[in-house]
């Protein structure tokens, strides 16, 4: 008898649907929900899911060690822990609102505030942002609990923003905040208040 290629065997009526093997379905159905699994549902599964973690009222967020400050009620917590969360001597918060970015960044410094705003300002005009501009003076901030920093404006294609530096206890804290125009200059007062509000203890100067 002549051997029959296998690539050549047809297959048996019985097994026929459209001259597709129907034992070779099951294995089709598998992949096809593996594919709708990964590619539909967990994306809608992820996008319902709310990531948002607003700032209530009379929350307040720590950056390093004892160094905390309280955010506007309504701005989102994107990175940071509040108070009574787990922080260590470094640390970073980012807060949004409106397509305004609030940064903050701790990490240990021995020099003065407007000496770590220079610094910021160095490292940020380096790295990324090419256009970024430092605009204006540097000039002194106090915070509700007299610590006193120092801050400057910048900007860039990417949009307006403002450094601000503060050195506590030999913890420096960098503050930047950016944005369009428009929505920076509607944050203003949000972001002043923020600022004001770092410290090592909490006043009735915090934002709210």
């Amino acid at each position: 008898m002549a051997s029959v290629d296998a690539g050549q065997v047809r297959v048996p009526v019985e097994h026929r649907f459209f001259g597709m093997d129907r034992r070779t379905f099951p294995h089709a159905l598998f992949v096809v929900a593996v594919f709708l699994i990964a590619t539909v549902i967990i994306p809608r599964i992820d996008d319902a899911v709310a990531w948002d973690d607003p700032i209530q009222a009379g929350d307040q967020v720590a950056i390093a060690g004892d160094v905390t400050f309280t955010p506007t009620t309504g701005w989102n917590l994107e990175e940071g822990e509040r108070v009574g969360g787990t922080v260590g001597q470094s640390g970073q918060v980012v807060l949004v609102h409106d397509s305004v970015t609030l940064s903050i960044v701790a990490d240990s410094f021995d020099g003065t505030p407007a000496e770590l705003v220079t610094q910021i300002a160095k490292v940020t005009s380096s790295t990324g942002d090419p256009t970024f501009r430092v605009s204006g003076d540097q000039s002194t901030i106090p915070t509700a609990d007299g610590q006193v920093g120092v801050t400057q404006a910048y900007s860039s294609v990417q949009g307006d923003g403002v450094v601000a530096a503060f050195v506590i206890d030999g913890t420096g804290v960098e503050v930047t905040a950016y944005g369009p125009p428009a929505q920076m200059a509607a944050a203003a007062d949000d972001l002043h208040g923020m600022i004001t509000s770092i410290g090592t203890s909490q006043t009735d100067g915090s934002a709210s």
